[in-house]
């Protein structure tokens, strides 16, 4: 009994890496050191943020088919990642629903980057403008500190449909996403892994305990078995003497 609850434990972790890897687009990336000057007009101000506490948000960000003229203008979402420790790593992932099909292009930069590229500026002061100052969509409302990045993140419709009125560009739905900012710890492991790899310690120690207190002697007490029933088939039967 004690056997099958591992092997059903294993199988609940192995399912539930599957659910975690589906639909989710993801980047890594080390924090660069702090340039809130080269930040100065790029109307950051407005961003929606996250930082390592509080690092999820859950929002609807607008989609638009490849194709489209509107397109990546329309399907572009800023965010900044504030807060950050500088050299260290982390992960982004954007996750969101096999039921809208979405191809996301995830990708962050540092202020020099943005503010030194015409193509990157464009593209915030576009957002910015389209956006304004949204108290709802800003997760925090503390100044730029320690180190910070933006993220960039573009959703482009991937699905066909019979219906040709559901292809046209003002028709497609936003997307519920997810969006996680997943602190390395020791630059070696994202936290989020931590309960799951403390799980899969756990059963590999109870698998090792069973393993050497239960299966090892009842597979040598078996050997044991085997070997004197060999034994005495070597011997074949003895004959009687009178």
């Amino acid at each position: 009994m004690a056997t099958r609850l591992v092997e059903r434990l294993w199988l609940a972790l192995l399912v539930g890496a599957v659910a975690v890897a589906a639909n989710v687009e993801k980047t890594i990336f080390v924090a660069s050191q702090g340039a809130t000057g080269a930040a100065s007009g790029l109307g950051i101000d407005s961003l929606p943020r996250l930082t390592p506490d509080r690092n999820a948000w859950r929002t609807d960000l607008p989609a638009v088919f490849p194709w489209s003229e509107s397109f990546p203008a329309n399907g572009t979402t800023w965010v900044l990642l504030d807060e950050l420790n500088e050299g260290q790593r982390y992960e982004l992932r954007v996750c969101w629903a096999a039921t809208q099909p979405t191809a996301f292009s995830v990708d962050v930069f540092d202020f020099v980057a943005v503010s030194t590229t015409p193509e990157l500026a464009a593209s915030l002061a576009t957002f910015v403008e389209r956006n304004g100052v949204d108290a709802k969509t800003a997760l925090s409302s503390s100044s730029s500190s320690v180190s910070t990045s933006l993220l960039r993140i573009v959703a482009a419709a991937d699905f066909v449909a019979a219906d040709r009125s559901a292809m046209q560009p003002d028709r497609v739905s936003s997307v519920l996403t997810d969006i996680i900012l997943d602190p390395y710890l020791l630059n070696v492991l994202p936290r989020s892994l931590v309960p799951i790899v403390a799980a899969i310690l756990a059963v590999a120690s109870v698998s090792a305990w069973l393993a050497r207190r239960v299966i090892l002697p009842g597979v040598l007490a078996v050997a044991a078995e085997w070997h004197k029933d060999a034994a005495k088939a070597a011997r074949g039967p003895q004959k009687k003497t009178h």
